[in-house]
């Protein structure tokens, strides 16, 4: 059953829907829509904020009190890869940040229609291996909505180059194939209150533009996931994308790779963006953090004691 501040949310936007930026198309209009109505999230204390540029794109750093060094995270925001920034989704990264005790790095990667698919991909890439360079170890890529897919299509980049594998990933509600063949935009469309097939529709085309949407690195539910590192999968079973999670976690599954699906009934997309608000938010974000600290990780300095005893 659904808490009261969740029924709050979701009610409020199904009466504002037509005014709310969520269901309007142009692309300025519901990136500074988007920018505004993310206003409504408090950012979490304990946590500091410091925007620079990173792999050549604005970015910023999110930093719990007494973090550890030993883990850090790359979050791939979501909003159809048209909208959204480290500024919508600072609250909920700085959650996930606390949540996990790492320090978490933020990018606004290029979005369409003005710079349609590799670009953001690219970014993404540039950013992690920046981040390597820098000497950040045991990197978590995170993501949610298209952020999840980015996330994906970055995991195949770096097995492709041969770079240091990611600690692990996190994926909440990840939009996985963009040719929009999942049963559940059909069949959930009347639950899901932010997300409509038309809106997918446009989205989609607005990213591949004149590339395959069946191309991989676009929709990953089409790739070779085999190697991928430890994957936790979070969804709301009220989600037009909720078959995007269910048929990337079998696959993931079915290709070794140890995955932890969590289904929270009753929710619509990306619902931990509402953290502070709503108890189910404050949950899944808890349950992140939990994920990221069960991973035991090796860094350079336990390799050099480990030198040092021998």
């Amino acid at each position: 059953m659904q808490s009261v501040q969740m029924y709050a949310v979701k009610t409020f936007i199904n009466v504002f829907r037509n005014l709310l930026f969520v269901h309007k198309t142009d692309p300025e209009t519901v990136r500074v829509g988007f920018e505004r109505v993310s206003n409504i999230t408090k950012f979490p204390r304990f946590v500091d904020m410091e925007t620079l540029q990173y792999g050549g794109v604005d970015a910023a750093w999110f930093t719990p009190n007494g973090y550890s060094k030993s883990k850090t995270i790359l979050y791939l925001h979501g909003g159809g890869y048209v909208m959204g920034s480290y500024n919508t989704h600072r609250a909920l990264i700085g959650r996930i940040a606390r949540a996990s005790n790492c320090k978490a790095l933020a990018i606004n990667y290029k979005k369409a229609p003005e710079n349609a698919y590799p670009l953001a991909v690219k970014d993404a890439l540039a950013a992690y291996k920046q981040m390597l360079a820098e000497g950040y170890e045991n990197i978590f890529i995170m993501g949610d909505s298209a952020g999840g897919g980015l996330t994906l299509a970055l995991l195949q980049l770096i097995r492709k180059y041969r770079l240091p594998k990611a600690a692990g990933s996190v994926l909440l509600s990840p939009w996985t194939d963009l040719t929009l063949s999942g049963e559940s935009i059909r069949t959930k469309k009347d639950k899901d209150p932010l997300i409509t097939p038309h809106l997918l529709e446009i989205f989609s085309k607005r990213y591949f533009a004149d590339a395959d949407p069946k191309n991989p690195l676009i929709s990953p539910l089409f790739a070779d996931v085999k190697g991928f590192p430890p994957t936790l999968i979070q969804v709301g079973g009220h989600e037009v994308l909720f078959d995007d999670s269910i048929r990337m976690a079998k696959k993931l599954n079915q290709a070794g790779v140890d995955v932890q699906l969590e289904i929270y009934e009753n929710m619509m997309h990306v619902w931990q963006f509402f953290g502070g608000i709503v108890p189910e938010a404050n949950k899944a974000i808890e349950e992140i953090g939990a994920f990221v600290k069960s991973i035991s990780v090796v860094t350079k300095e336990d390799k050099l004691d480990a030198l040092a005893v021998y």
